[in-house]
């Protein structure tokens, strides 16, 4: 059952009401947009509940003091919701963000790095610490970071070679060329993720991209031979001089070029 929550015969405005002996309806009512004179009394408030503190948490106008008293309280940083809200409140210390960071779980560590609001002295530190935990993660875990992890983070994903984790790390926005490249001629790389960045309408028409899955033995032939039906007569010429290249796609290159060069005659 939960809390009974006691109403004044007429709510006032939290301008009029002090936050020490405001009910409990009146905390839920007013802390998101009270002002900081509201909260600082509101924090000495017997009502105050692990529901009620996310709602003054989310008030940009919690002072730094406040948070500091906050953030040192026990009974208020064993909630992972405080935690992480009080990290990513923009006046809160430097340095007890930078301390409660330590405490959160990856998944809030996500929410911290990916939050342009945050002060990126905090995002940055966040980052770091996720790529430090990386390689504790469970595959699921690791799958559902790659969809959304920082650039900072993506690096300590893109070798695996689980296509699940390399499909999801694909779809992720801050993915960057030289990352769908780096995956496309990767020796460990499996041939269906190879064949699905071929086909992906961000990565499959980059140059680079194309070049790294030509030359990776790992792409499969009919993927590889298609691929190089579009490449000018220069990097025809390239791919035949290449011995790197699987003989295959050479082969495919020169009869392409020759083709070509009948074609004109």
């Amino acid at each position: 059952m939960g809390p009974v929550i006691e109403e004044r015969d007429t709510p006032l405005s939290p301008v009029a009401t002090d936050g020490r002996s405001a009910t409990l309806a009146e905390l839920r009512r007013y802390l998101l947009t009270a002002p900081g004179s509201f909260l600082d009394g509101a924090i000495d408030n017997p009502h105050l509940g692990d529901e009620e503190m996310p709602l003054l948490l989310r008030n940009r106008l919690a002072s730094p003091a406040l948070l500091t008293r906050i953030g040192k309280d026990r009974r208020w940083t064993k909630n992972s919701e405080v935690r992480r809200l009080l990290v990513q409140h923009p006046q809160v210390p430097t340095a007890l963000a930078r301390t409660v960071l330590s405490n959160l779980f990856w998944k809030d560590l996500l929410e911290v790095s990916v939050n342009l609001r945050v002060n990126p002295v905090i995002r940055r530190q966040a980052e770091r610490m996720l790529q430090v935990r990386v390689e504790d993660l469970t595959l699921g875990e690791k799958i559902a970071l790659a969809r959304r992890a920082p650039r900072a983070v993506i690096s300590g994903l893109i070798h695996s070679d689980d296509s699940r984790l390399l499909r999801s790390v694909l779809g992720n926005p801050t993915l960057i060329e030289q990352d769908a490249a780096n995956i496309a001629g990767a020796g460990k790389t499996g041939g269906d993720v190879l064949s699905h960045l071929a086909e992906h309408p961000r990565w499959g028409v980059r140059r680079s991209v194309r070049q790294a899955l030509i030359r990776n033995p790992r792409t499969p032939v009919a993927v590889a031979l298609r691929l190089i039906g579009g490449l000018p007569r220069r990097d025809l010429q390239g791919l035949i001089r290449d011995e790197g290249v699987p003989k295959i796609v050479r082969v495919g290159a020169e009869r392409r070029l020759e083709g070509r060069l009948v074609a004109r005659r």
